[in-house]
């Protein structure tokens, strides 16, 4: 029987490459202020750049709990730099525990079961634009005085819809989807090494 239990080096790796997921999605989020429809689909970016990490970490620790943990920390990471609210802790875990479920019953050696915790992964992303829809004027408030102009506030409160926020879930979900076949590709040769199929 294959030992499913994570190691000390196991969590390492987590770690590691928990810190690289939230880094390359922080990047991408710089062109966010350019336009605000940017701000609905940074979620699916995010996902998309992330994915090769998150791929990547799923083929070296293919252990039930590696994405749950990834995305914990993804999400306290964000809250810990003052950028994001204490909603994207919460989408973090629900998205991480949406990603544990499919790997649960895909196999944690698919690539099918990688690819969609990655793009239920990606879910957790919305935790920095989720606040448009819950508290919206303190919300608006709080960007005003980051600095962003009257025409930028605007724009964000004309998207807000149930319509838009399903569009950014699913943009979220194909990004981070996206984001693991890229990682395939890249990684092609340490799949094979691996046995993911």
């Amino acid at each position: 029987m294959e030992n499913n239990k994570l190691k000390v080096k196991d969590l390492v790796n987590i770690g590691i490459f928990s810190a690289l997921y939230m880094v390359i999605s922080m990047i991408v989020m710089i062109p966010v202020g350019i336009a605000p429809i940017l701000w609905l689909i940074w979620p699916g970016i995010a996902g998309l750049f992330g994915g090769a990490f998150f791929t990547l970490l799923m083929t070296k620790v293919p252990k039930q709990g590696a994405a749950l943990i990834l995305a914990i920390i993804t999400g306290l990471l964000y809250f810990a730099t003052g950028e994001c609210t204490w909603v994207i802790i919460v989408t973090f875990a629900v998205a991480g525990i949406l990603g544990e479920a499919a790997r649960k019953v895909l196999g944690y050696k698919s690539f099918k079961g990688i690819a969609l915790a990655g793009g239920f992964t990606a879910f957790g992303f919305i935790g920095s634009p989720l606040p448009m829809w819950l508290f919206q004027d303190a919300y608006m408030k709080s960007i005003e005085e980051m600095g962003m102009g009257v025409e930028y506030v605007e724009g964000l409160q004309s998207m807000i819809s149930a319509g838009s926020f399903i569009g950014m879930l699913a943009v979220a979900f194909v990004g981070g989807l996206i984001g693991t076949l890229v990682g395939r590709l890249m990684l092609k040769k340490h799949f094979e090494k691996a046995g993911i199929v």
